[in-house]
C-alpha cells in the first residue's frame, strides 16, 4: 500500500531504506518522487481492492414470504464485467422487456397525438427493439404509423431520419390547423336577435 507523501522540503534526495525517502518528499518540486509515487500507486497490489460482498437491498423475511400464484422468479445472472463476449449494456438489455417489429408496425398515431409526441414514442419503443435492422425501414415504418393526413401529405417522400419525419409531420400539423380554424372563422356566426 503506498505510502502518503507530506508537503514538506527533504534534506537529502539519495537518502533510502528500503526503496522508499527517509524523509518526506515535495512530490511536486521532485520529479523522482512523483514518478515513485504514481508507480507505487499502479502496483497491481495497490490497485487491487476487495470486492464487497453481495447484500441483499431488503430484510431477511421477505424471502420467507410466500409467493402469488403463477409467480416465476426471474433467473438473474451476476454480471462481474471479465466475460469477454458480453457489454455491460446487453447484460442489462436480456432484463427489459423486448420489442419486435410487429410491435412496432402496430403502434399507430391516435387523433388527439401530435406528431412529435408520437415519433418521440415510436423512437422510445425502436431502442427497446434490438433487431438490426437499417434506419430508413424505421423511418418508413413510422410514416406508414402516422395520421391519415400525414401519410398522404409525406406518402413516397423519403426522410434522412426520425428528427426529419417529426420536424416536417409537425410542421405540416401546423399548417392544417391553421387551415381548419380559417375555414371555421369564414362560416361567420349568427346571433338570433330576440
Amino acid at each position: 500500500m503506498p505510502i502518503p507523501y507530506r508537503m514538506e522540503q527533504r534534506a537529502e534526495h539519495n537518502q533510502r531504506e528500503l526503496g522508499r525517502n527517509l524523509h518526506p518528499v515535495n512530490a511536486l518540486n521532485d520529479m523522482g518522487a512523483l514518478q515513485r509515487m504514481i508507480r507505487e500507486m499502479m502496483e497491481p497490489e495497490a490497485r487491487r481492492g476487495k470486492r464487497p460482498t453481495y447484500k441483499k437491498p431488503y430484510p431477511a423475511y421477505i424471502d420467507q414470504m410466500p409467493l402469488s400464484p403463477g409467480f416465476k422468479v426471474p433467473n438473474f445472472t451476476l454480471f462481474n464485467g471479465e466475460y469477454i463476449h458480453a457489454s455491460s449494456v446487453e447484460h442489462i438489455g436480456r432484463f427489459s422487456p423486448e420489442v419486435t417489429i410487429s410491435d412496432l408496425a402496430a403502434l399507430k398515431q391516435s387523433e388527439d397525438e401530435s406528431a412529435q409526441d408520437f415519433i418521440t414514442r415510436f423512437r422510445k419503443l425502436k431502442m427497446k427493439c434490438w433487431i438490426p435492422m437499417e434506419d430508413r425501414h424505421f423511418i418508413q415504418m413510422a410514416q406508414t404509423d402516422l395520421k391519415i393526413s400525414l401519410r398522404r401529405r409525406f406518402d413516397g417522400m423519403l426522410f434522412g431520419d426520425l428528427v426529419e419525419l417529426a420536424d416536417k409531420a409537425s410542421k405540416y400539423e401546423v399548417l392544417l390547423r391553421e387551415e381548419q380554424q380559417k375555414r371555421n372563422s369564414s362560416k361567420g356566426t349568427y346571433y338570433k336577435t330576440e
